[in-house]
């Protein structure tokens, strides 16, 4: 008996850790967890919306986001609709508790889109996978309700089905594809620039003008409700009133600030895997001309920047440049190295180029949080992205020791300067 549970640890250990770090969100749940230090403020204020929904629903619908009615927000209401119905039964802390099983969901399956995308049942993918029941920014959103996570979930279904096409071309996976798409756009608006990748690839992949046309029609009678409705608000005073500063569209627009400061956030989140020798030795052979035309459309970049400290966000080098130095010097150099080795990366291929815009899109506002990216963007650079995981990540030397001592590096950052935010 002793044997064979020896034995069965030593084949599913992976699978067990799975399961062990699930508990830890259970656990995370039962202490309050918030590893942003807004999570539980955001969830209760819109919970309050969604309360408002049962009292009146016409009024809240058409009010939904005007701050001169006390429904200021940015985030879309199909979740708090949702949500205003369980409120009737249950109590917030039992949506809570429910709540935190959609992260076992979203990582199953990613995992088996990993399956899917490697062609392999290698435990590494188990690891990998578990990195979502580790990440501090989506535990804080299951824990404390959030419709990110919900959009999340369904943009990773809508990835699932899309390798699933890949590996077998047919007409019915892209309407899949196309509807998770959008309905991930319904929950949280930001997923919707990745329609673009989608419908652009089905395209490439899918010849037929005829079928393209009527997946567009298809897409456009999905998406009929949201332009009603978007007809119907004031998308302006929405957007100014939820940025929770007086600031102006250009000054929250400005494509250096996004470029900068996510290109660093993108290697923030991906330091738990990449081959910073691999990368090193990439740059020494990359031919000047190129890395001379980087540093240029760095320099300019620089010169336009103009995000201003103490607003929220700015990523970990952003905030880390400013407290130890008072000023973006340390950021800089970080920026400048995050948009080569993103240039590395990408491997001259413009579906990843594509990727990489559509993540600076994703991000319209002024302010740039960690949070919308983790673990938005190991997601993306493992199943969409055109990444050689084998050479960062399997092939690797103390691969798992690097991934790890990242994750506790998070949670070190958070509990101590609270810089992860």
């Amino acid at each position: 008996m002793k044997n064979n549970l020896i034995n069965f640890t030593r084949k599913n250990y992976h699978l067990i850790i799975f399961f062990i770090f699930f508990l830890t969100v259970i656990l995370g749940y039962i202490f309050n967890e918030d590893n942003l230090g807004g999570a539980a403020g955001d969830s209760i204020y819109h919970y309050k919306i969604s309360l408002k929904f049962n009292e009146d629903f016409l009024s809240t619908i058409k009010n939904f986001g005007n701050s001169k009615m006390g429904l200021a927000t940015r985030n879309s209401p199909i979740f708090w609709i949702i949500l205003s119905f369980f409120t009737k039964y249950f109590s917030y802390d039992s949506i809570r508790l429910l709540n935190t099983l959609i992260i076992f969901f979203i990582t199953i399956i990613f995992y088996k889109t990993l399956k899917i995308k490697y062609k392999s049942d290698n435990t590494g993918l188990i690891v990998l996978s578990s990195f979502l029941l580790l990440s501090p920014s989506l535990r804080s959103l299951v824990i404390w309700p959030y419709s990110l996570t919900y959009g999340l979930f369904f943009f990773v279904v809508a990835i699932y089905y899309y390798l699933k096409f890949l590996e077998k071309k047919d007409f019915i996976k892209p309407l899949v594809i196309i509807f998770f798409t959008i309905l991930s756009s319904y929950i949280y608006p930001s997923f919707s620039v990745f329609y673009l990748y989608f419908f652009l690839k089905i395209s490439l992949l899918i010849k037929n003008k005829y079928y393209i046309a009527a997946l567009l029609i298809y897409s456009i009678v999905l998406s009929i409700p949201c332009l009603i409705y978007l007809f119907y608000i004031d998308i302006f005073e929405i957007f100014n009133s939820a940025q929770g500063l007086n600031t102006s569209w250009i000054q929250s627009l400005n494509i250096s600030n996004k470029i900068l400061i996510i290109s660093t956030i993108i290697l923030y989140l991906l330091l738990p895997i990449l081959n910073f020798k691999l990368l090193f030795y990439s740059i020494l052979e990359t031919n000047r001309k190129i890395l001379l035309t980087i540093m240029v459309f760095c320099l300019i970049s620089f010169y336009f920047f103009n995000f201003p400290y103490g607003v929220w966000g700015g990523g970990f080098f952003y905030k880390v440049s400013n407290i130890l130095f008072n000023n973006n010097i340390l950021f800089f150099i970080s920026a400048f190295l995050s948009i080569i080795f993103l240039y590395l990366l990408a491997q001259k291929k413009i579906e990843n180029y594509l990727l990489l815009i559509l993540l600076i899109l994703y991000n319209p506002q002024l302010t740039i949080y960690v949070k919308y990216f983790d673990p938005l963007i190991l997601i993306v650079f493992l199943t969409l992205f055109n990444f050689d995981l084998n050479k960062h990540f399997f092939q690797k030397k103390n691969s798992l020791m690097q991934f790890y001592s990242m994750i506790v590096f998070y949670y070190l950052i958070i509990y101590t300067n609270k810089l992860y935010f």
